[in-house]
């Protein structure tokens, strides 16, 4: 793809395409200097000179803040042909890209947003900064490593410049449907307040797939504004699993409030609010896991089998009275004797026929029992023995599968982990040399707690060759967070050069292999 040049509006920047368009031009360009990749916003200003010192001011300060969840703005140059901005470039997306993709953000994605929003709204707020315009447009994202995804807030100010330019018809409907009850009636009183407001529509609209006042067209503002002022917004349904959101009704309703002195609006308050809601909101999915009922079994119908009716036996027929043929007396007799002894033949297989069962039947009934029951008990230990080979295999199969769980999530946050850096951000360097007052910035922008980090500093002589080295610790890293460490002074040295030599995390899952603790080594 072909670059465009536009040195004359933009020097020391090299255009590669545009990003997009909002309330201004966003460009993606390189920095011929450094090689950086960078995001240009730049817009045309028609406002007072007042508001103009004020926006640079706050932009002064923006460019000294580093935060994890902060978009970091390298420069701004209101003094331009085209007045801009240039900011890191972050290459994930948008909320709003988010949004417009799958309607609405599962619980722990708009919990980790809400959290390291406020985390965003500590350090800006501490600068006396008010953003004015958070919403979706406004918060990036970048994918990590692990897949869960890390948010940074981004375009301070640039609220301020356009209430002052623009009537109230020339915003942006999405600046509408997120700003504040005070950005209508007090807009000259905006505080911190207003902020966490808009927060409160981002995260009811992450649950919901929808914002809880919506402006269809220009001809209803004057509705759409009475419904900001005055209606409390919809109650929360329930999740797309189908699974009630009531644990984060306390904390809209906290964010949602009408008067701004009323509102939620402590950074501490709201992340423990957020974590609450999560964990209720999971318990009560558990629960209703476990309390649901089990279905009953479909019942299997036994094959039907017709049996055929068998001929009863035939039964001799004895006559009551013997009539003797007339025959000769030694003949008839001889017959006679014969006829009986087969008729008692006939008789006495018939009394076995119908007697055998009867015996057999007090058989199994009597001493068949203890038959039965020895019978019964090998069958149970063939079965028990059986078994026992398939379960010790499903119990080894699984323990193989968690196994590689655990490897796969170590892996996963061991590669997190190397992304953090530090930085020295500040020293003085004596007349003869040596070095004083020395800040090292470590930067976290990962979601793992450490309970220590280790770093290296090297103390560079004039020359160019090692003077000595030190260790700093960093204690109880909290993630997205860049705590700042003294480093001891040097007696020489005019540069210094630091590293994250290695660090120890309970979020880190334990080596199957090893039972040392979660430790590892940059070396």
């Amino acid at each position: 793809m072909a670059t465009v040049r536009f040195n004359t509006q933009f020097p020391g920047y090299e255009i590669l395409s545009e990003l997009g368009r909002s309330n201004a031009r966003i460009l993606k360009a390189r920095h011929l200097d450094t090689g950086d990749l960078v995001a240009i916003k730049h817009f045309a200003l028609n406002t007072d000179p007042e508001t103009l010192r004020r926006f640079q001011r706050e932009s002064a300060i923006m460019t000294s803040i580093a935060h994890p969840n902060i978009v970091k703005v390298r420069e701004v140059q209101l003094e331009a042909e085209l007045p801009y901005i240039v900011m890191e470039l972050i290459e994930g997306g948008s909320v709003c890209d988010l949004l417009k993709a799958q309607g609405h953000l599962d619980v722990p994605t708009t919990t980790r947003l809400g959290l390291q929003m406020a985390g965003a709204f500590r350090a800006i707020h501490a600068q006396g900064i008010v953003h004015r315009d958070v919403k979706p447009d406004n918060i990036l994202y970048r994918p990590l490593p692990s897949g869960e995804l890390h948010f940074l807030l981004t375009d301070f100010g640039v609220a301020r410049l356009h209430e002052q330019s623009t009537t109230l018809t020339g915003q942006s409907l999405m600046t509408y449907e997120y700003a504040s009850p005070e950005q209508f009636n007090d807009p000259k009183n905006v505080g911190v307040a207003t902020d966490y407001y808009s927060l409160g529509v981002v995260l009811y609209e992450c649950l919901t797939g929808k914002v809880p006042f919506a402006l269809v067209d220009h001809s209803g503002i004057v509705t759409f504004m009475n419904k900001v002022l005055s209606e409390a917004p919809p109650v929360l349904t329930v999740s797309a699993n189908g699974q009630s959101l009531g644990p984060f009704t306390p904390l809209l309703e906290g964010l949602l409030k009408k008067k701004a002195t009323e509102r939620l609006s402590d950074p501490d308050e709201l992340t423990w609010l957020l974590k609450q809601a999560e964990l209720a909101y999971l318990q009560a999915g558990r629960a209703g896991r476990v309390n649901q009922p089990t279905p009953a079994p479909t019942p299997v119908l036994e094959p039907h089998v017709v049996t055929q009716p068998q001929p009863e036996p035939l039964k001799p027929r004895v006559a009551s009275t013997v009539k003797e043929p007339h025959s000769p007396k030694g003949i008839g007799t001889a017959k006679i004797m014969a006829f009986l002894a087969f008729a008692l033949l006939i008789l006495a297989g018939v009394y076995y026929i119908t007697t055998k069962p009867n015996a057999q039947s007090t058989n199994k009934a009597g001493i068949g029992n203890s038959a039965i029951t020895d019978q019964s008990t090998d069958s149970a230990t063939t079965v028990a023995a059986n078994a026992k080979p398939d379960t010790a295999a499903i119990r080894a199969q699984q323990r193989a599968e968690e196994a590689q769980r655990l490897e796969r999530l170590r892996q996963e946050a061991l590669i997190a982990a190397k992304k953090m850096k530090v930085k020295a951000t500040n020293f003085k360097v004596g007349l003869f040399g040596g070095i004083k007052q020395l800040q090292l910035q470590l930067s976290n922008p990962t979601n793992l707690n450490f309970t220590y980090v280790v770093v290296q500093v090297n103390y560079i002589k004039d020359g160019g060759g090692l003077y000595k080295t030190e260790t700093v610790y960093f204690n109880h890293v909290e993630p997205n967070s860049s705590p700042i460490q003294t480093a001891p002074d040097s007696d020489r040295g005019t540069k210094v050069t630091c590293k994250v030599l290695r660090y120890e995390s309970p979020d880190i899952p334990q080596n199957s292999d090893s039972l040392a603790t979660a430790t590892e080594s940059l070396n």
